[in-house]
């Protein structure tokens, strides 16, 4: 693992010793964990984004999202992105199979 270092403003620190308290955890793995998260949510984000523009397929957005083909059509379908194919027509083309 790589260290590194951040000014951050105090009320994230007063955020991050409540969630230490709430978690029994250190400092450190509070820090891991929220950002793996945020790296996630910034994934995901920006597959959609690509998505939307057709920048990229439903399964380059899975892979980028690190999502499944599935997974990626029910966030589309939930952000209103036209994809050109829905959850619920996948889900009818798997009950035709």
């Amino acid at each position: 693992m790589k260290v590194i270092t951040a000014r951050i403003p105090e009320k994230y620190l007063r955020d991050l010793k409540e969630i230490e308290r709430e978690e029994h955890t250190e400092r450190a793995e509070v820090i891991r964990k929220l950002l793996a998260d945020a790296i996630k949510n910034w994934r995901q984000k920006k597959a959609l984004k690509l998505l939307k523009k057709h920048k990229i397929t439903i399964r380059k957005a899975a892979s980028f999202a690190g999502l499944t083909y599935v997974e990626v059509l029910d966030l589309a379908s939930r952000e209103g992105i036209d994809i050109g194919y829905s959850l619920n027509e996948l889900e009818m083309d798997l009950r035709r199979i």
